[in-house]
């Protein structure tokens, strides 16, 4: 019974994996920059069938963004993403499939790019799920300033089938 309850419970409460701040995530979101665009880059990794995703898309489309930076929203999954999300933003819609080749397993992901390529921020927006403070606009101040940064969890939903496959073995209700 106290692992049925422990699996339960981990469903709700474990943060996801961050992908790893390698040289293969820095090349592959590298790519996303706009010719001539800002020197900084934040990446907003959403997924449709998510509703913690969905609650950073209505942060995202309610709040003024910061200036110097290009923002660029990956989408994955089957719905389409809101209008106003795809107005204010750079949305590519993407597979599963591709993310997992970058690394990307679950979302909402943010990934802050620096002028020189690297990665100076991969992690969530939150420091507990569904928490209320979203911080990704301090995360990209923190890191624009070159301030130590700690990733927070990624509370979410699994966007790769290998993450998929391992939390469908956890008990559900």
């Amino acid at each position: 019974m106290l692992l049925v309850g422990a699996g339960l419970l981990a469903k709700h409460v474990v943060a996801l994996p961050a992908p790893s701040t390698d040289a293969r995530l820095s090349r592959s979101l590298g790519e996303l920059r706009r010719a001539g665009g800002p020197d900084w880059l934040a990446v907003h990794v959403l997924y449709a069938e998510c509703r913690c995703s969905q609650r950073i898309v209505a942060h995202l489309t309610t709040t003024e963004r910061p200036r110097g930076w290009q923002e660029v929203v990956l989408w994955v999954g089957q719905a389409a993403p809101e209008p106003a999300l795809s107005r204010a933003f750079d949305v590519r819609r993407v597979s599963e499939q591709q993310l997992a080749r970058w690394g990307v397993e679950s979302a909402p992901l943010l990934v802050a790019l620096g002028p020189d390529g690297r990665v100076a921020y991969a992690g969530g927006y939150t420091d507990r799920k569904q928490g209320p403070d979203i911080r990704d606009l301090r995360i990209l101040s923190a890191a624009e300033s070159g301030g130590a940064l700690s990733s927070l969890p990624v509370f979410g939903c699994a966007v790769s089938e290998r993450l998929k496959s391992a939390l469908a073995a956890l008990p559900a209700l």
